[in-house]
């Protein structure tokens, strides 16, 4: 295994190992359904390093996405397989909004390396 191609693995199972934290049962949930939309925003880190956010609590999956960040440029360099899968080919994970920006960053400093 070359270098890279270990780092690719170590990044992807940091990455997945973070959103396994956030469960909605486990004390740091980041899906609240009792909670309101408004107080309870959930974020999306995908393996081409968009960033996306949307309204949690009960409207979690209900309403409009927004990007925070759009893909990385060459992100199939490093071709991430995280948990979930998105229609568009890509997958990704629920994690906090300052998670996202340190993997996102991470991938980044992969794909340049």
């Amino acid at each position: 295994m070359t270098d890279i191609t270990f780092d690719i693995q170590q990044l992807n199972e940091e990455i997945i190992a973070a959103h396994k934290k956030h469960y909605e049962s486990s004390p740091t949930g980041l899906i609240q359904p009792k909670e309101s939309p408004n107080g309870n925003t959930i974020y999306h880190l995908y393996s081409d390093g968009t960033i996306t956010y949307q309204k949690g609590g009960f409207a979690y999956l209900q309403r409009s996405v927004f990007e925070e960040e759009y893909a990385l440029k060459n992100h199939r360099k490093i071709n991430l397989k995280l948990l979930n899968d998105a229609p568009d080919g890509t997958t990704y994970v629920i994690l906090t909004q300052n998670e996202c920006h340190y993997f996102r960053e991470k991938m980044d400093k992969l794909i340049n390396k």
